[in-house]
């Protein structure tokens, strides 16, 4: 759990700072020409996300749940290989149709992450969510597989969330399984 909270700690520093001050160190073209997916800290990767059934129904192959430590009966307790679960809202709210760009960047320190650009429907949603969900958490995933969780720490305004992985193997496996849709 200190790991994951550690893990969770790192990611968003590293998000935040990203997200506002730090330019990456290079853009590389559009994964895929239609809006794909989002990704933040590293989960592990046999947890599911929670609504795997409406994935189906929208079509959507990646999806951003938001979640929260505390339990309500309306929210879904999701495994995300701590202690203790997370409780994600059964609807994601945000998925790759609000998505227009999707890039891997890896910074001078070799960390790799995942640049989401929002299109403006996904720009709106992004800022709301994060304006109204500080402290709060999103879980990230593609097919139904949750591959990062990612702490709410400020209002995204300029649609862009960047998200770290793993390493370059599990940043090209997620950009695979976004073109595979």
């Amino acid at each position: 759990m200190k790991l994951i909270l550690k893990l969770s700690g790192l990611a968003l520093t590293a998000l935040l700072a990203a997200c506002q001050t730090t330019a990456p160190s290079q853009y590389p073209a559009p994964v895929d020409p239609v809006p794909p997916v989002v990704m933040g800290q590293s989960a592990q990767p046999a947890a599911m996300v929670p609504a795997a059934a409406p994935r189906q129904q929208s079509g959507a192959i990646i999806t951003v749940h938001l979640a929260q430590q505390r339990q309500e009966p309306s929210l879904l307790p999701v495994d995300v290989g701590g202690a203790a679960p997370l409780y994600s809202l059964p609807q994601p709210v945000l998925t790759q149709n609000d998505m227009a760009r999707v890039s891997p960047v890896t910074a001078p320190d070799r960390k790799t992450f995942l640049m989401l650009e929002m299109n403006q429907q996904g720009i709106a949603k992004l800022r709301n969510v994060t304006e109204q969900a500080r402290g709060h958490f999103l879980l990230l995933s593609v097919e139904g597989q949750l591959v990062s969780v990612a702490k709410i720490g400020e209002v995204i305004s300029d649609g862009r969330l960047l998200v770290s992985t793993q390493g370059p193997a599990h940043t090209q496996a997620i950009i695979r399984l976004m073109q595979k849709r």
